[in-house]
């Protein structure tokens, strides 16, 4: 996953998120410019890695495997690449010219996918998605503004329908708070999480008479 701070965070409440996402998993700050591309690759990325494992098991059942033993052998291969290529920190190119034999199976394989278009097509879905992230992110407005009395936030939700959130309890005075919102993805400005879930989203800084403009974002920040 992913964060970015907003302009009101400081080093430590980046230090502490980023302390607290790392429980889940590998998080990495990057600028707010790519949380969107982030949720095109990985958030995303979770239904293209699984189209292709797909493919890849029933390439196996065409020619005759078990479709179980299919599925967890392409599974199995993924994961086991995946570890390859974290573990030794090398380029995928690199992995992939060590298992192509000359002559052998890998590079006749390598030259179908070629042809069929694999590589553009990967390209292509992760510019579609981080576009349909782009786009969401301008349709959502949320009005950041606290109620006389806590306990709700109005505003609109990532399809543009007007919707109240009900808050749980007031914060202690000091304490920063990372709200979601833009996108069906579990993803925002002061965080990005790589799932897929599809949730209702609000986000940014909550506090006094603040608004949010369309596409504008600030999470992360104290009270």
């Amino acid at each position: 996953m992913v964060m970015a701070r907003g302009r009101h965070a400081g080093r430590n409440d980046a230090e502490l998120l980023q302390t607290l996402l790392e429980a889940c998993g590998q998080c990495e700050e990057v600028p707010e410019a790519q949380v969107d591309i982030h949720t095109g690759l990985s958030g995303s990325g979770v239904a293209f890695v699984c189209a292709f494992s797909e493919a890849l098991a029933e390439g196996a059942i065409k020619m005759g495997m078990p479709s179980g033993l299919a599925h967890r052998i392409a599974a199995q291969t993924l994961l086991g690449t995946a570890k390859m290529l974290l573990q030794k920190g090398q380029h995928p190119a690199l992995l992939r010219t060590d298992v192509c034999t000359p002559g052998g199976t890998t590079i006749y394989g390598l030259h179908a996918l070629e042809q069929g278009g694999l590589r553009a097509a990967a390209m292509s879905a992760v510019e579609a998605a981080t576009c349909r992230a782009k786009e969401l992110s301008r349709k959502s407005l949320v009005d950041c503004t606290l109620p006389p009395a806590w306990g709700s936030l109005r505003g609109y939700d990532w399809s543009g329908s007007p919707h109240q959130w009900e808050l749980p309890s007031p914060p202690q005075a000091g304490v920063s708070m990372v709200m979601d919102h833009c996108k069906g993805d579990m993803a925002s400005e002061g965080l990005s999480t790589g799932n897929a879930g599809q949730v209702p989203h609000m986000a940014g800084q909550l506090g006094e008479g603040m608004r949010r403009a369309p596409g504008m974002r600030s999470a992360c920040g104290p009270f």
